[in-house]
């Protein structure tokens, strides 16, 4: 048993011997096989090097003219990146410019823009409204009130606009001015008629030729004043119609004023009498008649005027009476009051015949209001 374990003891000690014997021989070869190797790295980079510093020779013997031929091509080079660059920069703007426009028009500032001017209509009808209730109240200040109805309308829109533009969109000056100068050019040339009655609106509130509540005369149209809008006005005639009228062709026509934002106005009665009437006595018959009257303001004079005129080849009286009423909206009714009482006492007094031809002519006589 023993020798056993010691033959055993002894083999692996002999083994461990040729390994390290066998060991020993690869290994010296391979350390004499990668000498070998470096040696042959450390010439062909000497031999390399060598190319190198002749290559760097000849380039540096290269002649003149190669040296000014690539001085050219440089600038050349230099062109196309400079190119580059504005073509990126072109691209770069355009894309800020979009962006910005975006910003312009979102959809919260467009929601915003239509409720501000959905409640700026509302506000501007409600005060209108409120400014001719007030008219109606007080008679002594119905004209000075009902001019105020343009002036706020235009007042109210002017603050408005300026809201969205100011607080609602927040443009940039630049945009501002460009999108004006657009605007300007494209409604210029697609609403020329509109941009004059606007136009001439404003010169109407400005210039004054009449107000609200002044009873004009337009060409064919007789009435008083009812609105002035930025593209048309308009009166009520004494039929009770609405006329609109626009404002380029009322700054290029001549207007009648009748009373010219005075609260009375002038109204002349034509009587037709026969030419062997009394003068005298009709000249005071129609002015105790105007003095009689309800509607007549007597602070300012009364005229009575004859005339001598012929109709139907025979000569008549026409008796012109010029008084002032008391408030313009009693106009008519103060003609025909004055009218009716003349005739009535001309008839009591027998000056008009019964059955005679005035009586047909007081039918087509008419009254102008001046």
């Amino acid at each position: 048993m023993r020798l056993t374990q010691f033959s055993i003891y002894w083999f692996k000690i002999a083994l461990l011997t040729i390994l390290l014997t066998g060991l020993n021989p690869g290994f010296t070869y391979a350390q004499d096989t990668s000498s070998d190797s470096l040696q042959q790295q450390q010439q062909e980079q000497a031999e390399a090097t060598g190319e190198s510093e002749s290559q760097v020779t000849e380039e540096n013997g290269l002649p003149q003219q190669a040296a000014d031929t690539l001085q050219a091509e440089q600038p050349a080079a230099g062109g196309n990146t400079e190119s580059e660059a504005a073509t990126s920069g072109e691209g770069g703007e355009q894309v800020s410019d979009i962006a910005e426009i975006r910003e312009l028009i979102s959809f919260g500032k467009v929601l915003n823009t239509l409720l501000i001017l959905i409640i700026t209509y509302f506000i501007n009808k409600y005060v209108t409204i409120i400014l001719d209730n007030l008219s109606e109240r007080a008679a002594n200040y119905r004209l000075f009130i009902k001019r105020l109805s343009p002036v706020s309308r235009i007042f109210i829109w002017s603050m408005s606009i300026y809201i969205i533009i100011a607080g609602v969109i927040v443009p940039p000056f630049e945009t501002v001015i460009t999108i004006a100068a657009s605007v300007g050019i494209a409604v210029g040339f697609a609403s020329q008629d509109i941009l004059r009655n606007i136009f001439g609106g404003i010169m109407i509130i400005l210039d004054r030729p009449f107000q609200v509540g002044d009873k004009i005369q337009v060409g064919e149209h007789y009435g008083e004043v009812q609105s002035i809008g930025l593209r048309s006005s308009r009166m009520v005639t004494p039929d009770d119609s609405v006329v609109s009228i626009p404002n380029g062709d009322l700054m290029n026509q001549a207007v009648s004023n009748s009373n010219s934002s005075a609260l009375d106005c002038q109204v002349v009665a034509e009587i037709f009498l026969p030419a062997t009437a009394d003068v005298a006595r009709v000249k005071e018959i129609a002015r105790k008649a105007v003095y009689s009257s309800s509607f007549s303001y007597l602070n300012k004079p009364v005229t009575v005027i004859v005339l001598n005129e012929m109709h139907d080849k025979k000569f008549v009286m026409k008796l012109r009476v010029k008084a002032y009423v008391l408030d313009i909206r009693y106009e008519f009714m103060f003609k025909s009051d004055m009218t009716e009482m003349i005739l009535q006492e001309c008839n009591k007094q027998g000056i008009i015949p019964q059955g005679s031809d005035i009586t047909k002519l007081q039918q087509t006589g008419s009254g102008i209001a001046e």
